[in-house]
């Protein structure tokens, strides 16, 4: 799998993880079981992260949340362990951007009038 390829396979999840988050929210929930951000599309793990850590990982679109062990070397670095889960970014430029450009909380592009 290439590194656009990766990135797409992990925006996917993290837009599952949008509608989690969302369905928390309205709940008043402190936490939620979201699904493994990382490349493999036939991973089905969980990680239990409360929302006000899933909003600082959300901040940064090169950003994903993983169950420990889900790393791919050489195209992610870890920024933070947090026991069952990690906190990784994409440090590839080309697969950095496509992860970016694939958040669905991008802004987007402004226009002038």
């Amino acid at each position: 799998m290439n590194e656009s390829e990766l990135a797409r396979t992990e925006a996917v999840f993290r837009e599952v993880n949008e509608a989690i988050a969302r369905t928390a929210e309205r709940f008043d929930e402190p936490d939620a079981e979201f699904v493994c951000e990382c490349g493999d599309p036939d991973c089905g793990e969980r990680v239990r992260v409360t929302l006000a850590e899933y909003e600082r990982v959300r901040a940064d679109g090169a950003r994903f949340i993983v169950a420990d062990g889900h790393v791919v070397k050489g195209a992610e670095q870890v920024i933070k362990r947090n026991g069952h889960y990690l906190v990784i970014e994409k440090i590839g430029r080309t697969v950095a951007e496509v992860a970016r450009r694939l958040n669905p909380r991008r802004l987007p592009p402004q226009t002038s009038e």
